[in-house]
Formats: C-alpha cells, sequence, structure tokens
C-alpha cells in the first residue's frame, strides 16, 4: 500500500447518497455565489471524478453543507448531516492552532 502523499488530514471518504448531497451543495453555492462560482469548479469536478477533495475543497464543501441543508430534500438530510459531521472534524483540525 502507498502512504498519503499529502500532509495533513485526509478529506472525508463518501457514500454515493453523500457524494449526490456534495455535489447538489456544491452547485448551489455556485449558483448563488455573487459573482465568483469559479471556486467550486475544482471541487464540483473532483466529485464528479470521484476523487478526494483538498483542504480548501473540503473547506468550501463544509460552507456549501451548512448552507444547503437547512432547505435540502428530506432524502439528501441525513447524508448530509453524516457528511458535514466528517467535513467539520477535517476542518477543525486543520485550523486548530498547532502550538499555544
Amino acid at each position: 500500500m502507498v502512504p498519503p502523499t499529502t500532509d495533513g488530514p485526509p478529506a472525508p471518504t463518501t457514500s454515493r447518497e453523500e457524494a449526490w448531497v456534495a455535489h447538489a451543495a456544491l452547485l448551489e453555492a455556485a449558483r448563488n455565489a455573487a459573482e465568483d462560482a469559479e471556486p467550486y469548479r475544482g471541487p464540483l469536478e473532483s466529485i464528479e471524478r470521484g476523487e478526494p477533495l483538498d483542504g480548501e475543497g473540503v473547506a468550501l464543501l463544509r460552507d456549501a453543507l451548512v448552507d444547503y441543508l437547512g432547505d435540502a430534500p428530506v432524502r439528501d438530510r441525513a447524508p448530509g448531516r453524516a457528511l458535514l459531521r466528517r467535513t467539520d472534524d477535517v476542518v477543525g483540525s486543520s485550523e486548530s492552532p498547532s502550538t499555544l
């Protein structure tokens, strides 16, 4: 097995349902972006290809999920909340100070 090539926490893995919710949340966030939807392009393409998100992509996904889940269809809520918990863990661990 090849060791991971990136430093920091791994991106959250997703089931098919979670990937669907992640895509929907990011797509909605991109549509709602006032002028610049460009930051969402990379994470959307990664999800479409089944590739993991980088740290910035996970942070964008977390924010998109927070906004999306308020009015999400019922079928998207459980997988969306599970994915949000994992993105919170990843984003929270990368934002914590390394020294006090």
